[in-house]
């Protein structure tokens, strides 16, 4: 691929710029831990508990009726969890949970190694980078801003999540190269899911699909593949 004609590279988070282990080994059973506290905390955050019940009544593998009681928002954001929903209201509360232990240093986000040299590259070309994911915004942000290689946060000039919309559906990408006022077929997406560069080719943007350690295998797929960032803009 011709790299020097992107503009902008967009990147996905678990499984490409992060291992796929420590979102599902460290980030979801630490909020899966705090949930309990967070509500008992939290209890009068208004929303919260509205959006999770109603949410809760087209979950119909969940059995258990749902109240704003602490112990039962709690339980749901655990099933909610085990079942790897992507949530909006649940995305929301994991990142307040992550923020408390990033700032406290219980928590530290590991990074794949080529990462931090990759977006020196971006930078020093002159090159944008932006960050799409399932996580949060402020999620996002925690991840680079706390972690293994210092902040990185400087690098990337947005961020956006499934406000947007899925990351399965085209519009989401058409969406993102407006607000980013660029033309989709200057933006070279990463990640590890053929469903989403499915999608964002058919937005018009140019995705590769990271073979990572840890990372699930993908169907037959007409993308090109990369093992990591080493050698690009190089």
């Amino acid at each position: 691929m011709d790299y020097q004609s992107t503009e902008l590279f967009l990147f996905d988070i678990e499984g490409t710029t992060t291992p796929i282990e420590f979102v599902h080994k460290v980030l979801f059973p630490y909020s899966v831990q705090n949930f309990q506290t967070f509500f008992s905390k939290n209890s009068a955050e208004p929303g919260f508990a509205e959006e999770l019940i109603q949410y809760s009544k087209n979950e119909t593998e969940y059995k258990e009726e749902v109240s704003n009681s602490p112990g039962s928002l709690s339980e749901f954001c655990k099933f909610l969890v085990s079942k790897d929903r992507k949530l909006g209201i649940l995305k929301e509360i994991q990142g307040r949970i992550w923020k408390i232990g990033y700032e406290s240093g219980e928590l530290k986000s590991s990074i794949f190694k080529d990462v931090p040299a990759f977006l020196e590259r971006i930078q020093k070309t002159g090159k944008r980078a932006a960050v799409y994911s399932s996580g949060s915004v402020e999620a996002q942000i925690l991840i680079y801003k706390y972690c293994e290689a210092g902040d990185l946060t400087r690098f990337f000039e947005n961020y956006f999540d499934t406000a947007v919309g899925g990351k399965r559906e085209a519009n989401s990408y058409t969406k993102i190269a407006e607000k980013l006022s660029i033309h989709p077929s200057s933006i070279v997406f990463f990640t590890d899911i053929k469903e989403e560069a499915e999608a964002a080719t058919k937005a018009g943007i140019k995705p590769i699909i990271l073979s990572r350690p840890g990372n699930h295998p993908q169907g037959e797929h007409p993308f090109p593949v990369i093992e990591n960032f080493d050698g690009i803009l190089s």
